[in-house]
């Protein structure tokens, strides 16, 4: 897992949780508001009925005293403490309307009544004693029947509040924990993610810092995958460049000593060309010996030519545009790499056009960037399969052609080579710098980086075909006519 996806896990889980909190606390409120009014309801009706009973019972004790006294004052008081006690009855009627209470406390008053109208004292006395006790009695047994359901309804209310409290509690703490558990875990998880590989990345840093090229051999599942694969990639591009340096250090020097030994040569060789025209100028037009030295003369012009070509190769210039007949630059590319073709036994086809239009650019670097695709074909050609007796050749062609995508001019040089061919996943990779497929500890792979850059300082273009692997490759440079 990534360390964005970590991050990203740690995030939902902990909104998954807050979410679930707040959900679970507003649910817990809800429930314990509901039955708190339903327990403060509870409390108000038992309340009435504790009201209700205490009225009757005095009722009861006016009544009692209007048999014993016959006294009319008590009587006034039963009526007086009926209206009161229906006012509170039909009170709490109103919020229960299905109670049998009202049914019997009207039975208790119209008892009441009845013997309020008997005139004789024995029948009053046995109505009081028979049906108004009996009334009474059944009055107050619903009562205490419906006060022992609140109170059954109330205990169960409060167990309701006190467990909600307690569990709202429990459940608060459960997600508090389970949020510090997923923050240790994922935290733990991610310190390590960061800390470990940059550890090693610092360690490998420092070794690299003192020369040691070593790649960091450390695998990850996450960002810092690519960040020690981008740091082993730029271990062995500087391998490859502290390689590339130490060739151009080497190519440096020899084009030095080249120049040097050009310049040795070219004083004794301005000797031997004098002396040869000097003795032209001295033998008889018949002399035998004449053709000798004309041999001799036309053998140090010939060794001059090709001096003022390795003097010219050899110097480091700016681009400096001169006209020019771009089949001189091919001769002049080919003399320089004669020996590496001869000694390899490549066969070079030059079926150049000439008479072609001169054309304006800078001869050395021109000539640096023919010569690098001259060697890439050598090498290539002398990596390829020499099992068979396929016959080994270069062929270079020059002719004037237009592209379709800008509808210029060009002269093309087109070099086509018998070498070991491009495979199809390379095409993209060929140009650029420090690429190659062959031995890293001997080429750089900056050669046609370099002569791609040379093409694209003239305006130019330069494409690349091969069929696969043995099967050759085609290099064409497409330089414009106009400037």
């Amino acid at each position: 897992m990534t360390i964005r996806q970590k991050l990203r896990t740690i995030f939902f889980i902990f909104i998954g949780l807050i979410f679930g909190l707040i959900l679970w606390l507003v649910l817990s409120l809800y429930l314990q508001q509901k039955n708190f009014i339903k327990y403060v309801e509870m409390r108000d009706r038992l309340g009435l009925l504790e009201t209700i009973v205490q009225t009757v019972a005095s009722q009861k004790l006016r009544f009692d005293y209007y048999i014993l006294l016959q006294d009319d004052n008590e009587k006034e008081n039963f009526i007086l403490l009926s209206n009161q006690l229906k006012k509170i009855i039909n009170l709490y009627f109103a919020k229960t309307p299905h109670t049998k209470i009202k049914q019997k406390y009207e039975d208790l008053l119209n008892t009441a009544e009845r013997v309020f109208n008997e005139k004789n004292l024995v029948k009053k006395i046995n109505m009081a004693m028979n049906d108004f006790f009996l009334s009474y009695e059944a009055f107050i047994e619903s009562v205490n029947k419906e006060k022992n359901d609140f109170i059954k309804q109330i205990s169960t209310l409060q167990r309701n509040i006190q467990f909600l409290y307690i569990f709202s509690w429990i459940f608060s703490s459960f997600i508090i924990f389970i949020s510090l558990f997923v923050s240790f875990n994922y935290g733990i998880k991610i310190y390590n993610s960061l800390i470990k590989p940059l550890k090693v990345i610092v360690e490998f840093a420092n070794i690299l810092s003192k020369g040691d090229y070593r790649t960091i051999d450390f695998s990850t599942k996450d960002e810092f995958s690519e960040v020690i694969s981008t740091f082993n990639h730029m271990v062995n591009s500087l391998k490859t460049l502290q390689a590339q340096i130490l060739q151009m250090d080497r190519l440096s020097n020899i084009g030095q000593l080249a120049g040097g030994i050009a310049h040795e040569l070219n004083n004794p060789l301005v000797g031997v060309l004098g002396q040869a025209q000097i003795l032209l100028e001295k033998l008889p037009s018949d002399s035998p010996l004449r053709e000798h030295v004309e041999k001799i003369e036309r053998a140090a012009l010939r060794c001059k030519e090709n001096i003022s070509i390795l003097l010219k190769f050899s110097r480091q210039k700016e681009y400096e545009y001169t006209e020019v007949d771009i089949n001189e630059i091919i001769r002049s590319v080919l003399f320089i790499a004669d020996s590496e073709l001869k000694a390899n036994n490549i066969e070079v086809i030059n079926i150049s056009k000439e008479n072609l239009p001169k054309l304006k650019v800078s001869v050395p670097h021109i000539q640096q960037a023919f010569l690098n695709i001259i060697n890439n074909a050598i090498q290539a050609i002398t990596e390829n399969d020499t099992s068979s007796n396929k016959k080994n050749f270069i062929k270079i062609k020059t002719y004037i052609t237009k592209l379709d995508e800008d509808n210029k001019e060009y002269i093309a040089v087109e070099f086509q080579d018998s070498g070991c061919g491009i495979e199809k996943e390379n095409f993209k990779l060929i140009f650029e710098p420090f690429f190659t497929t062959k031995n890293k500890n001997k080429f750089a792979g900056m050669g046609l980086s370099i002569t791609k850059d040379i093409i694209l300082h003239h305006k130019g273009k330069i494409t690349v075909m091969s069929e696969g692997r043995n099967k050759g490759a085609t290099f064409v440079v497409y330089l414009p006519l106009s400037s």
